[in-house]
């Protein structure tokens, strides 16, 4: 953990998205269950190194990073697409099928770095049957890096940063952004006091 320090925003820079319905307030623990089952593979290789199975957080302040959490999906109206009697087709979602995601950000957490461009070499590895090198290790691990030198390359956006943690405490972070007042208020209504509506902006080409 990394406090922050005249050298880095006095604002949180670990951020976690997730489904309004799994929200409670509390400390929520990794869940195999509520997990992508084609990234399985990868999910549990992480286990076997870590000795824990992973909960996602991306690291930095700027609307880039909290992207990648996966918060804009709250908007985005194109899901992709399919060949369909041998032609293309865009797919979107309608009305009523956008999900209600919640983004909790923090300024302390436990857990382990990540470089998240070299992340997708161990996904392509354990999805395709096979392994990680030990010089792929260290490309998503980094073993050398520090802490402070993590959350610079962060800041910088020199690499995109993610963050691997087996819990978080969700009645402790320091904001907590949804996409309506009802949502809000459902939140408020479980015990949070420190939420807010935050609309993201999505690409017109992707949404």
């Amino acid at each position: 953990m990394i406090a922050a320090s005249a050298s880095f925003p006095k604002e949180p820079y670990y951020h976690h998205c997730m489904p309004v319905a799994q929200v409670k307030h509390g400390t929520i623990l990794a869940d195999p269950s509520f997990s992508y089952p084609g990234f399985m593979p990868a999910y549990e290789w992480l286990d076997d190194e870590l000795g824990f199975f992973p909960l996602f957080c991306a690291v930095g302040v700027s609307d880039a990073v909290i992207r990648m959490t996966g918060y804009a999906d709250n908007w985005r109206v194109l899901t992709g697409g399919d060949f369909i009697f041998g032609k293309y087709q865009k797919i979107y979602r309608r009305d009523g099928e956008f999900p209600n995601l919640a983004l909790f950000s923090f300024d302390h957490i436990d857990g382990v770095f990540m470089d998240f461009m070299s992340w997708h070499i161990a996904l392509n590895a354990c999805m395709n049957g096979g392994t990680v090198s030990n010089a792929e290790k260290k490309m998503i691990f980094k073993p050398s890096w520090t802490k402070s030198r993590w959350i610079r390359a962060a800041l910088h956006e020199s690499h995109s940063v993610q963050f691997v943690t087996q819990e978080l405490p969700l009645d402790r972070a320091l904001k907590v952004r949804v996409r309506n007042s009802t949502t809000r208020h459902r939140l408020e209504e479980k015990g949070f006091r420190n939420v807010t509506t935050f609309r993201m902006h999505v690409d017109p080409l992707s949404c």
